[in-house]
This record gives C-alpha cells, structure tokens and sequence, in this order.
C-alpha cells in the first residue's frame, strides 16, 4: 500500500510538472490545438513505467517535449519516438517508424522499405555497391538478416543489409 502510495505521489509530481507555464507554452507552441492530447499521452507514458518514475520528473517532461517539436507520438504502442531512461537519465529516441516519418514528411522519398530477409532469400550481396539481390526464394522460415532500402525522386537509391548476428550485436 505504502508503494502504491510513492507511485501517486510521483505523478501527481509530474502533472505539477506539466502545469508549469514553460512546459505548457513549450508545448503549445509546437502542437497548437493536440497540446492537451499530447499532455495526456506523457502522462500515461509516466505513469506506466515505474523506472521512468525513478528519473527527475521536469528532465521526463522535457525529453517529452523533443517528441512533440517533432510532432511524433510518445506512445510505445506507436513506435514512433520513445523516452526511456538510461543509465537513470530519462533519454528521448526516435524509433524507426518516426525516422521514416520524418523522412516523408520532407517529400523527397519515393519509396521507404524495410524487411526481414529469410534463409534462401538472399542469392548475393556485392560488397562494393551495397546493393543485394533478393531473387532467391524462402527455404525456411529462418530470419538470416534486415534489410532498409530507400529511392529519392531524384533517382538516388540506397540499400543496407545486415545480417541476424552483426544487429544482434
């Protein structure tokens, strides 16, 4: 009871936190009419992670607020912008889906894709280039490696491949 107590006491300091006017102008500024809604969200982030919890709350909020300058939802669920803390310090990061957000939103990109390659699937990779061929069919359902692969409108390509192994490490 007396911990259930401590975890009351946290958000009730965070949402002190929130109505700080900075905090709120900060806020505002960034996402006009949705401030109240993001306000919630980083509420709701707080409140679910008890190791979160442990971090200065106004630091939280303010790793909130990179999110939200971005216009990128804190939202686990989402995948799109995270703050987590670190070595006991609450740390902003992007995840892959606000990494390609962010890079549609310039209107530059043509095509955005990443996937899972499969045992079988990669029939080779030329080292000098980069760029892999995928013609080859799955033989299992063995994940062997990743790959991202992006096109600008101006014509330029990019492909990246990593095996299983090198992104686990």
């Amino acid at each position: 009871m007396a911990q259930n107590n401590v975890a009351v006491a946290k958000i009730d300091q965070f949402k002190g936190v929130l109505n700080n006017q900075t905090i709120r102008a900060q806020l505002k500024n960034s996402l006009k009419d949705n401030a109240g809604a993001f306000m919630s969200s980083m509420i709701d982030l707080y409140s679910g992670d008890t190791t979160l919890q442990n971090c200065d709350p106004e630091k939280v909020a303010l790793e909130c607020i990179k999110a939200a300058s971005l216009k990128l939802p804190i939202n686990k669920a989402l995948g799109f912008a995270y703050v987590v803390p670190y070595k006991g310090v609450p740390t902003f990061t992007i995840g892959y889906k606000g990494l390609i957000q962010l890079a549609q939103r310039t209107g530059q990109y043509k095509l955005i894709n990443t996937d899972v390659v499969y045992e079988g699937e990669l029939a080779s990779r030329d080292k000098l280039s980069g760029e892999i061929d995928m013609s080859g069919e799955a033989i299992s359902d063995k994940v062997v490696g990743y790959f991202a692969y992006f096109k600008l409108l101006n014509g330029f390509e990019k492909i990246f491949y990593m095996t299983k192994e090198q992104v686990t490490a």
